[in-house]
């Protein structure tokens, strides 16, 4: 060794060169470690997934049937339930008119079980119900009746929902059975509904409400990406309607599913990639640079009240996916943080687009419903300066948020030089996607007309654009598609169609419904308007306003016909500022705030729930206020009659 030594000039070998291995090394120990922990996840999502498919086997399913019957003040109707337990059980009715004269005539029902003629009272009685006038009954209005539809339908029909714990019930007692009985001397119709929803259903609406608490936590924290967050509380959701006996079938599943929404995104989602191909948006960006002559806040203010106005013609999903390549390319050219300017964008295109019939969803849903008494001028004519009201404190409002840091800087560029910069690239593909969108657009904006959906405009465009260019024009418009915004809308509709289905927006509709009508007949109005809006409101930032709107719409119509001393017009614009207004209030709240998050993320620009949050609670809250007094001056002002006896009817 020491010849060796001198042979390489080294003095002395350096201690623990090269160390004979005393033990094991890390590495292992780290794959190990990561192995276990790659294993219980499997054991987890495996033991899951095993329950989920076994849970149809373990736990009977029944499948809901429609019973009718009849009855008069001589004669009982008697309907024979198909399912129950000494768990929950759902009763949805459907009272006929009484069409012997005017007047108030009342129908009740028990539920008992029956054996061997011998009759056990589950102790389960049914409210009272009036049973609706049918005053004047013309032949047109008997013909709309027996053809299922039409106006003048569900004002001849009274619905009523309940809910009964069976705790007597025992299988050696028989088959259950409900008995009707009403004072009317004419025969009365009654349809009826009734689910056996076991012991778990008694916990139903306790178990959406923790499971709702739960799915929003782990979107707002950020644990798991959002997507599979919603597909788990998707999953969730179905568990425990499993466990009610009433797991849906795929077909329903799919139909929870917003086809429009989802194909009006796919459709818009491939036209707009394959326009940001061709330039136009760097090029357009580049020609608001120049008319903002240098002032950041008047680019702003110009963006905004664009994407305000567009919104309000266009559905905000549209306008947003129009206008957040426009900001992307805009922010790209004075090289800034985009997320001032797109989170903006969400704000004002929801502030818009609840202006108009067509500028929300919730505003179609209401306009179609109650189209017998408010219609596109009426949204224009009540919506439109309440948002005029709105926006110049929200302006104020996203200014001293941003401050200086966003609207200090001047915006000093080479006009010139970015218009060398950014060309249109491909002048063919601009021609033709821009015809076909130009078109695409007319259509939306004829939809009042032509009634035709956005979604078919959408796709159909799309497809066109498509038919006419090359197979790398396809490729390319498919990798750009947001899929994982599609699949979180697609999870997200079925997770709240299932709370719905657990028993908790109806039990926040029937609370608020019982609150109104305990108030005193000269302050009834206004505050049902109030209450109306905040609970929308505050409902639609976490809970998709879709849903939630066609909770509520029966329940405010009827509190309009058995609450003396309300409109139906009230209720709907207040349903209508909070429902679109709510949905600004979280980055989950609308379907536009999910789109642009979609956008910035793809541009390497995550927007975070916590981000959002942080600027949409103070403008909803703010919005909301604004909206209230609004409606509160119309109010006084006598804008909104109450009607005794409205002719006209829901449809």
């Amino acid at each position: 060794m020491d010849l060796l030594r001198a042979a390489f000039n080294v003095d002395e070998a350096p201690k623990d060169a090269c160390p004979m291995p005393t033990h094991k090394s890390d590495k292992p120990l780290k794959r190990k470690r990561e192995y276990r922990i790659l294993g219980t996840k499997m054991l987890c999502a495996g033991v899951c997934f095993l329950v989920l498919l076994m849970i149809p086997f373990l736990v009977t399913q029944y499948e809901e049937h429609e019973h009718h019957t009849g009855c008069d003040s001589i004669s009982q109707g008697m309907i024979k339930l198909d399912h129950a337990s000494s768990g929950q059980l759902e009763v949805n009715l459907l009272v006929g008119p009484c069409t012997y004269n005017a007047s108030d005539f009342h129908m009740s029902y028990n539920i008992y079980q029956s054996y061997n003629h011998h009759t056990y009272q589950l102790g389960a009685l049914g409210k009272p119900l009036t049973t609706p006038h049918w005053s004047a009954a013309s032949s047109g209005h008997r013909r709309k009746l027996l053809g299922g539809g039409g106006a003048g339908v569900s004002k001849h029909v009274k619905a009523s929902f309940e809910t009964y714990i069976l705790s007597d019930y025992q299988s050696k007692h028989g088959s259950v059975y409900m008995n009707f009985t009403t004072d009317c001397p004419t025969p009365v119709a009654i349809s009826l509904t009734a689910t056996d929803t076991g012991l778990v259903g008694i916990a139903g609406m306790w178990l959406g409400l923790v499971l709702l608490i739960s799915i929003f936590g782990l979107i707002i924290t950020e644990i798991i990406h959002r997507t599979l967050v919603a597909f788990i509380g998707a999953a969730a959701v179905l568990f425990i309607l499993s466990l009610q006996h009433r797991l849906p079938s795929i077909a329903t599943i799919l139909t929870w599913m917003d086809h429009g929404t989802l194909a009006l995104l796919f459709g818009m989602m491939i036209i707009v990639a394959l326009l940001s191909r061709t330039g136009v948006f760097e090029y357009i960006s580049v020609h608001i640079v120049e008319y903002s002559k240098g002032s950041m806040w008047r680019l702003f203010f110009m963006l905004m009240i664009f994407d305000a106005v567009l919104s309000a013609f266009l559905d905000n999903v549209t306008t947003m996916l129009l206008l957040a390549p426009v900001a992307l390319s805009l922010c790209k050219a004075l090289n800034i943080d985009p997320r001032p300017l797109l989170i903006p964008l969400s704000i004002f295109g929801n502030i818009g687009g609840c202006s108009t019939l067509i500028g929300d969803p919730p505003n179609i849903i209401i306009g179609n419903a109650l189209k017998e008494h408010i219609g596109f001028v009426d949204f224009l004519r009540v919506l439109g300066p309440g948002v005029l009201l709105t926006m110049p404190f929200i302006f104020a409002f996203v200014k001293w948020y941003y401050g200086d840091a966003l609207f200090g800087q001047k915006i000093n560029v080479d006009i010139d030089e970015l218009r060398a910069k950014y060309p249109i690239r491909d002048m063919n593909l601009l021609i033709r996607s821009g015809t076909i969108l130009i078109f695409v657009i007319l259509l939306f904006f004829l939809h009042p007309v032509m009634h035709m959906e956005p979604a078919y405009v959408a796709v159909f465009g799309a497809i066109a654009i498509l038919l006419t260019g090359s197979h790398d024009e396809f490729e390319y418009a498919l990798e750009k598609v947001e899929w994982d915004s599609l699949l979180f809308f697609a999870g997200l509709f079925v997770f709240t169609e299932g709370i719905a289905k657990l028993g908790l927006l109806r039990a926040i509709a029937d609370e608020l419904s019982t609150l109104i009508a305990s108030f005193p007949i000269g302050q009834r109005q206004i505050g049902a308007m109030l209450l109306v809006q905040l609970v929308a409101g505050i409902a639609s930032a976490f809970v998709d306003n879709i849903p939630f709107t066609t909770t509520m719409l029966p329940v405010i119509i009827q509190m309009s016909e058995n609450v003396q001393g309300i409109s139906i017009e009230a209720l709907a614009w207040a349903l209508c500022f909070g429902a679109d207004f709510g949905g600004i209030g979280t980055l989950i709240g609308s379907s536009a705030n999910i789109v642009m998050a979609g956008i910035a993320a793809e541009a390497g620009f995550p927007i975070t729930f916590n981000s959002f949050f942080r600027i949409g609670w103070p403008v909803m809250c703010i919005s909301l206020c604004i909206a209230g007094a609004y409606l509160a001056a119309l109010e006084g002002a006598g804008t909104f009659k109450v009607k005794d006896d409205a002719s006209a009817s829901y449809s």
